[in-house]
């Protein structure tokens, strides 16, 4: 069962929930990679137990839709043919507007095996009944081309705070300049505090980009904040 404490965390620096996991994530023993990971939506560490599911929780972080990250929320006891088996999906993203999105992560080449598609399909049946929203990312719609790597060079500014200074100096540029106005990240380095500031800005959302290509010297931002351009696309 999950269960809900309060801790202080060395991430956010405040009390924050933590999240008790339905079996053991982080286990001492075998050959798959496993971790803890910052997150900034959590406030505290969430444990994913592959490389795939590291990724994902970078798309979570900067998902505007999820509030909070939950990993192996639950277990589920789903029928697959006259057997009952045992599943504990992966991640519980708890989302804005109060709904819950169950997900499970998978290789795209697990997802082309036909018992494991299989599989998906009865547990999703399972899910659907009890009233749970459940969808499968692959790896596919995990790691795009250059957006993956964009979010993971934004992730460490995301915990760090935007002080009322910063936003002050902002408001200011778009007032100087226009809230329209579109520059080399390279130039808005130059208005603002040096390039580590711009990708403090945009990884809060204050500045725009087109994160689906190559953050360059040349990339061109936007002072309009960044709008929601993410969307959890169900691979099954």
């Amino acid at each position: 069962m999950t269960q809900h404490s309060y801790a202080v965390s060395p991430w956010v620096r405040q009390r924050t929930p933590v999240h008790t996991p339905a079996r053991l994530v982080v286990a001492p023993t075998g050959s798959i990679i496993r971790g803890l990971f910052p997150s900034t939506k959590a406030g505290r560490m969430v444990a994913y137990e592959q490389l795939l599911e590291l990724d994902a929780l970078y798309q979570f972080e900067f998902a505007p839709q999820v509030v909070d990250i939950r990993e192996q929320p639950f277990k589920l006891q789903y029928a697959n043919g006259n057997k009952v088996r045992r599943y504990t999906p992966d991640y519980a993203l708890i989302l804005r507007d109060g709904d819950i999105l169950i997900v499970e992560v998978k290789p795209r080449r697990s997802l082309a095996k036909p018992e494991v598609h299989e599989k998906l399909q009865y547990i999703r049946e399972a899910m659907v009944r009890q009233g749970h929203q459940f969808i499968v990312l692959s790896s596919d719609t995990i790691r795009m081309p250059s957006r993956l790597d964009n979010l993971k060079r934004l992730h460490r500014f995301l915990g760090l705070p935007l002080t009322p200074e910063k936003r002050r100096h902002l408001r200011q540029l778009r007032t100087r300049s226009g809230e329209h106005t579109i520059l080399p990240l390279d130039s808005l380095a130059q208005y603002l505090d040096g390039m580590d500031d711009v990708f403090w800005y945009l990884a809060h959302g204050e500045l725009s980009c087109d994160l689906s290509q190559p953050l360059t010297a040349d990339t061109l931002v936007s002072l309009i904040p960044q709008e929601a351009d993410y969307v959890f696309v169900d691979s099954l």
